[in-house]
């Protein structure tokens, strides 16, 4: 049986990839979030009675956060590095 060495980039780059994972994970949580949160601002203001507050209050309807399909790119880690 050959002896391999142990690599330490290897568990570099798995840490690296769990942390880029868990990063998309809490930006998409917070996405889906604020999305919710809004869709619910937008139902009570356009509802009986909180449509008549809203007229009073100066309140308007808010857009929910999107992503265009060109802006949906992965993220070029060798970018990151390079400073």
């Amino acid at each position: 049986v050959e002896n391999y060495p142990d690599l330490k980039a290897n568990t570099n780059f798995l840490d690296l990839q769990r942390a880029l994972n868990e990063v998309e994970s809490q930006i998409s949580a917070s996405r889906r979030t604020y999305n919710a949160t809004v869709t619910d601002f937008n139902n009570a203001i356009e509802t009986f009675p909180g449509n008549l507050m809203a007229g009073m209050m100066g309140l308007t309807r808010k857009s929910v956060f999107e992503i265009p399909d060109s802006e949906r790119q992965n993220v070029n880690v060798n970018d990151l590095f390079k400073r």
